[in-house]
């Protein structure tokens, strides 16, 4: 197994979070196995405070991005679904929110890498909804 790389350089440290942020995870299929495959490409590549990452990619609202901002960006733009939260009602069901790579990127933790913790994460997302700026794939 090679080594992880730590997500620790990949931090935004200076950034604070507004509770009632908007948390968008992206369109990959939000399902158990769908969110459990995400998880699992973090925990093979990066660790966090020496242990492998289990987490997701979201995006959330910033100062300068606001949800239609993030849905038609680079990263959403190409996702036909979405689904919406608050990030306190991530971080209130116990999962953790890291500001990684380039915002409005975060990273949501979770405890293990197991169909338990995907559940839970799923019932807090709430419903899985289209994506009005979706533009297919440039091939």
């Amino acid at each position: 197994m090679s080594e992880l790389e730590p997500i620790e350089s990949h931090l935004r440290t200076r950034e604070v979070l507004d509770p009632d942020s908007s948390l968008v995870i992206r369109g990959w299929p939000l399902t158990i196995d769908g969110l459990l495959r995400n998880a699992d490409a973090a925990r093979r590549r990066y660790s966090f405070r020496g242990r492998p990452l289990v987490a997701i990619s979201a995006e959330v609202t910033l100062e300068g991005w606001d949800v239609d901002a993030i849905l038609s960006g680079p990263r959403l733009r190409t996702r036909r679904s979405y689904a919406l939260v608050a990030a306190n009602e991530v971080v209130d069901a116990g999962f953790g929110l890291l500001p990684t790579f380039s915002a409005p990127h975060y990273s949501v933790v979770m405890a293990n890498y197991t169909e338990d913790q995907a559940h839970r994460l799923i019932s807090v997302l709430g419903e899985v909804v289209p994506n009005p700026y979706h533009v297919r794939r440039q091939s």
